[in-house]
């Protein structure tokens, strides 16, 4: 049985649309909690104040557009994030590449070197030697990463033709098991680092 119901637009489908499309275009379809999530993520120092005047001025992603420094300014925004805002609004009809688009070492490169980084270094950077470690079929964090990936195998219909989203399914299930054996075995904390979205003059993607 399968059923299909709207949601609303998730975070995550929002960025994912920005590393795809031109950045203006993404931002003109937004409502005002969507622009306003978007604005928070790109780190532009913008308080609760001004978030609350957008918020009440009900400014959605076509009407941000529009606004210049003198009109975020009429609206109750001190100078320095009118500024902000205006100049962020100046940028954003840039198309940018998906940083998953630089599929040679040459691409990598390029823009390494036009962001000053020397590329060279990175393929220098010395290999680790894996360790084997036994694991016991007893393991608590094995057993649990199992039963998690047969429990998702009987929910799946099939596999064939499986995208990045149903891979990472199942890598999620390995991965924590893992993390959680090697915690074991080192004394170590070690943790997993969530995604995060990166955006630059050149590219941008998580």
């Amino acid at each position: 049985m399968s059923s299909q119901a709207s949601s609303p637009t998730s975070p995550a489908s929002i960025m994912e649309e920005i590393s795809t499309r031109t950045m203006s275009d993404v931002v003109k379809d937004f409502n005002t909690e969507e622009l306003i999530y978007y604005l928070v993520r790109k780190n532009l120092k913008l308080d609760k104040d001004n978030i609350k005047i957008l918020r009440k001025e009900k400014i959605s992603g076509l009407t941000f557009f529009e606004l210049t420094e003198e009109k975020f300014r009429s609206i109750g925004l001190a100078v320095g994030p009118a500024t902000i805002l205006a100049k962020f609004i100046e940028g954003l009809s840039q198309k940018l590449r998906n940083y998953s688009s630089l599929k040679t070492l040459d691409n990598l490169k390029e823009m390494l070197h036009r962001n000053k980084v020397n590329g060279e270094d990175i393929t220098n950077i010395k290999q680790f030697t894996p360790i084997f470690e036994e694991i016991s079929d007893d393991d608590k964090a094995f057993k649990h990463c199992m039963e998690d990936i047969i429990l998702k195998l009987s929910n799946v219909e099939t596999m064939t033709d499986a995208n990045e989203a149903t891979h990472c399914e199942f890598i999620s299930a390995i991965l924590h098991a893992s993390i959680a054996i090697a915690k074991k075995l080192t004394s170590q904390d070690i943790f997993i680092v969530l995604q995060k979205d990166v955006s630059g003059k050149d590219a941008t993607g998580e």
